[in-house]
């Protein structure tokens, strides 16, 4: 079962969809990062105030360094934080204080301790760093600050770290993320769902042809009306007209192929039925009316192949590619003819150069064969024929020459028309045969009086064909 190709509808479908659906992952993409960022910046604006509130509680009692944060304090923190709308989504602050040596001092133990001063960090000043870390094999950020005190032994230095778990800060992120691919993926739909929709009121017309076409008597060739398509079919109108037009012309060559055929047939056929009755009731001699019937039967066998071989010629595509010598062929049509140049005593020349044609070889030879008979029936006994072939730059030439009466006016006039040119040997095809088979080959054929001294000496049948190569 032959594999169904997508319709129109549905390519046109797949190439919106596909750069529509890769820029809606590139939007998600690229607000997601932005979201992330901007969260990111807001947390840490928030663990930097709250490192600094945390340090300014930091005082010296008894000669100790003492630090006191309620834990209100933290929890509003928190609740300033992106996305904390309700306590069990709020992202604790944690801390701890600790000497440079990192001894601790107050807060949450088990903070891994900062290593070394703050270095300059995003514009803050140099006492501050912020940076990553994990706790409990969980990301977390943190802000440490390095802060003087003063005390019975001096300045003194502490750090002061706040943190929060970062995973928060990517669930906001992601947060952001299904939402718009929640948003564009809904456009997209509407998008492709008024596509289908368009396209599917784009094409009706396409459909309505096809229904008109299907509606359509075998033997309707009339032609479809170009202006009620629209401007996009209109082309594909022309050409289905331009085919019905092709195929209403091949249909009159047939009929008128048919017709012209079955009206010879008729008169041999009937002139065989003569001969034979006239043979029975004895108004002639058995031998008499057996040499009628050889002679009808003779021109009745040579329209017939006439006849095939002109409906061949009009059926006939394309050449196909044989490698013809084409010296050896006007031998092998001379050397078939020659009985009837023996019969007439005609005086035959050839005049040929070795020279290769790449062509159909049959069609050269039914074209040679026909001009070479023609020229035989019109030269007079005794008289001189031949066949001259030419390489020229672009063309071969063959003419085939006689020295009959010439062409009148009128004969040239119906020169290449069908059962007019009508003799005792042919019935009007030969030109008509050889004409088609030179267009089928690319060539042409020209039939003109030959003028020698201002007197028509004979008959000029020149055959052109392409060149493609010489031996």
């Amino acid at each position: 079962m032959p594999e169904r190709t997508p319709s129109m509808r549905q390519r046109l479908l797949v190439w919106v969809a596909i750069p529509l659906l890769a820029l809606v992952l590139i939007n998600a993409w690229a607000s997601y990062r932005a979201a992330l960022q901007t969260a990111q910046t807001a947390y840490d604006r928030l663990l930097v105030t709250a490192a600094h509130a945390l340090a300014d509680l930091i005082w010296l009692e008894d000669g100790e360094l003492q630090v006191t944060l309620p834990h209100a304090a933290l929890e509003m923190y928190a609740d300033a934080l992106p996305g904390n709308t309700a306590a069990a989504e709020r992202s604790p602050l944690i801390y701890r204080v600790s000497f440079l040596d990192g001894s601790f001092l107050a807060g949450e133990a088990a903070i891994p301790p900062y290593q070394g001063l703050p270095a300059f960090d995003n514009g803050h000043a140099a006492r501050l760093k912020l940076y990553d870390t994990e706790l409990h094999e969980q990301p977390m950020r943190m802000a440490a600050l390095w802060q003087p005190v003063e005390s019975a032994q001096g300045l003194q230095y502490v750090v002061v770290q706040v943190g929060e778990y970062a995973a928060h800060r990517y669930a906001i992120g992601r947060q952001i993320l299904w939402q718009n691919l929640w948003q564009q993926s809904a456009l997209l739909l509407l998008v492709l769902l008024t596509l289908w929709v368009g396209s599917t009121m784009t094409l009706r017309p396409l459909h309505q042809l096809a229904r008109r076409l299907e509606q359509r008597k075998a033997d309707d060739i009339t032609p479809l009306p170009e202006q009620q398509a629209p401007r996009e079919m209109q082309p594909m109108v022309q050409a289905f007209n331009g085919l019905i037009a092709r195929i209403g012309l091949a249909r009159q060559q047939q009929q008128r192929f048919v017709a012209d055929a079955s009206h010879q047939m008729r008169t041999p056929l009937a002139v065989l039925q003569l001969h034979a009755e006239a043979g029975l009731k004895g108004d002639i001699s058995a031998q008499e009316a057996l040499q009628d019937i050889a002679r009808t039967t003779q021109r009745t066998t040579r329209l017939i192949h006439q006849l095939l071989m002109w409906n061949r010629a009009q059926q006939t595509a394309h050449a196909a590619a044989d490698t013809v010598d084409l010296c050896a062929l006007l031998q092998d049509v001379v050397v078939e003819q020659s009985p009837l140049l023996a019969q007439k005593g005609l005086d035959f020349a050839l005049d040929a150069q070795p020279v290769t044609w790449h062509g159909e070889e049959w069609m050269l030879q039914e074209i040679v064969m026909n001009l070479l008979r023609n020229a035989i029936t019109h030269t007079p006994a005794q008289g001189a024929l031949g066949i001259r072939l030419t390489l020229q730059e672009k063309a071969v030439a063959i003419c085939v020459w006689d020295s009959g009466p010439g062409l009148s006016p009128q004969m040239q006039q119906e020169l290449f028309t069908p059962f007019v040119s009508e003799s005792h040997q042919g019935v009007g095809l030969g030109l008509t045969i050889s004409r088609d088979l030179a267009q089928a080959c690319g060539g042409s054929l020209v039939i003109r009086n030959r003028v020698v001294q201002g007197k028509i000496a004979g008959v000029d049948a020149l055959l052109w064909l392409p060149h493609t190569a010489r031996a």
